[in-house]
């Protein structure tokens, strides 16, 4: 059992269980879980002098709550903030383009580097820091710009008396998360009361997620998060310093990984065909909404994207979605060059050809590890399905006449009919070495062209194109990879 097991690591760490609200707990790491237990007293909150900006637990006690002069009210000032050693700047920021709403400060903690200006009050627009515009900047962005700055920092503020008010509001955006924030990740309808905070939370390690995070408006990378591999819980977690934090992550990332043996057999029992190449956590980005954490299955055929880890064979028969490896190619891996959703260096891009047309799926991994193993899994899984497939063929017209293209890897291209699913004649047959160009026009169209007397052939496919197009190409892909031509 995994109580009885010996802890592989055990150390205090902190545990947030409102936005502003952290507690100490014992962590403990075994072959197995994460366990973290408030033990006694488990309710009170952190009390850490000093803390870094936003590590200040948020209690009255430690807000500087300075009279606003009347006469600031709506009007432009320059503030000069020197950043200390510990701390930051000592302000939390609200607000964004997302909520329609200035970047505001709400709160200022006591004598941390915003308090000592005695020039800063809560319900401050930032206008700009350092000359960087921020006033249609989302909270995301602020975050960045704020992190960025070095220890001296220009901030251009404007005193908004409506919204120090609206502060006091339990309604105000992101006055009230609860313990799994940020937004991300899952969250419970109400925060967890005193008796529910005494008591200890524990993470399977199978297939659970763990990610280092950054926590606004600390900026000083000591955050990291652990969900459970059903999405039903997670634990946002503190370490005292950025190295601590990543000691822990480093721990439960080589438990979850030496579990993944056993999650491979589990999947096998399920569906004895599967054959798991690779699976583990990545982050899909989409253009509009928040990202979405899918678990991704990488098998001889298909790349399988699941919500959550299958529990059972039915669950495993049906991914949120399925990419067929022999259609799926990958287009870009690390920075992107054009696309304003390719901002991560840890980021792969995937087109993938569908009887809808193309898709593009851009995903983010967590570690430049994962990015190299996913980068080249998913190559070398594009060529092997097109081994291991060989041949595919669908239904066509060709000069009026219905028939069937087959394409195989080894003997190319080839136009026949067939009669009780028996082929009758052969209408065309050329090998892939003599194709000399293909295009399509994306609706139901395809062009071939083999030079000599046929020039290009026309193919109607009566649907669109992009599948059988894309199936080509990863049959060349493998054929000159059998030459040695690809690394």
């Amino acid at each position: 059992m995994a109580a009885a097991m010996k802890a592989q690591k055990t150390g205090l760490l902190e545990l947030r269980v409102t936005v502003d609200r952290w507690i100490r707990v014992l962590a403990t790491l075994t072959e197995d879980t994460l366990t973290v237990n408030p033990g006694e007293g488990g309710e009170e909150p952190v009390k850490a002098s000093p803390s870094p900006v936003g590590a200040i637990n948020g209690d009255p006690p430690n807000l500087s709550s300075s009279p606003v002069p009347e006469t600031i009210t709506n009007v432009k000032r320059t503030v000069r903030v020197t950043k200390q050693d510990v701390g930051g700047l000592g302000i939390s920021i609200k607000g964004g383009r997302e909520n329609k709403m200035p970047i505001l400060i709400s709160k200022i903690f006591k004598g941390l580097a915003a308090d000592q200006t005695e020039a800063l009050y809560v319900g401050d627009a930032i206008l700009s820091v350092n000359g960087y515009d921020l006033r249609e900047a989302t909270h995301d962005e602020a975050v960045q710009a704020l992190k960025k700055t070095g220890k001296e920092v220009i901030l251009e503020v404007k005193y908004i008396k409506e919204m120090s008010a609206f502060f006091k509001s339990s309604g105000s955006p992101g006055a009230a998360l609860p313990w799994e924030s940020p937004p991300s990740t899952p969250q419970k309808a109400a925060e967890p009361s005193p008796a529910e905070v005494k008591e200890p939370r524990t993470i399977p390690l199978k297939m659970c997620q763990v990610l280092r995070k950054q926590c606004p408006p600390d900026t000083e990378n000591r955050y990291f998060e652990v969900t459970s591999c059903n999405r039903k819980s997670s634990v946002f977690l503190r370490a005292k310093d950025p190295a601590m934090a990543q000691s822990w992550y480093n721990a439960i990332q080589a438990g979850v990984a030496s579990l993944v043996p056993r999650v491979k057999e589990e999947l096998k029992s399920m569906q004895p065909g599967m054959e798991v190449k690779h699976l583990g956590w990545i982050t899909e980005q989409v253009a509009q909404g928040p990202e979405k954490p899918v678990l991704a299955v990488l098998t001889d055929k298909d790349l399988l994207l699941y919500q959550s880890m299958p529990e059972n064979k039915d669950s495993l028969s049906n991914p949120s979605k399925s990419h067929p490896l022999i259609t799926t190619r990958l287009v870009h891996s690390g920075p992107g060059k054009t696309s304003p959703l390719l901002d991560s260096e840890l980021s792969f891009g995937l087109r993938s050809g569908t009887k809808q047309g193309v898709e593009t799926h851009v995903f983010r991994v967590a570690s430049a590890k994962e990015l190299s193993t996913w980068t080249h899994l998913l190559v070398e899984g594009c060529h092997n399905a097109a081994e291991l497939i060989k041949e595919v063929t669908t239904a066509c017209s060709w000069n009026g006449k219905d028939c069937t293209l087959g394409v195989h890897i080894d003997e190319g291209f080839t136009l026949f009919t067939e009669e009780m699913g028996i082929r009758k004649s052969i209408l065309l047959q050329q090998p892939f070495e003599r194709l000399r160009m293909s295009s399509d026009d994306g609706v139901r169209m395809m062009f071939l062209d083999f030079g000599g007397p046929e020039a290009e052939i026309q193919l109607d496919l009566h649907c669109c194109p992009k599948t059988i197009v894309f199936i080509i190409h990863s049959f060349l892909s493998a054929k000159v990879k059998r030459l040695g031509l690809l690394a």
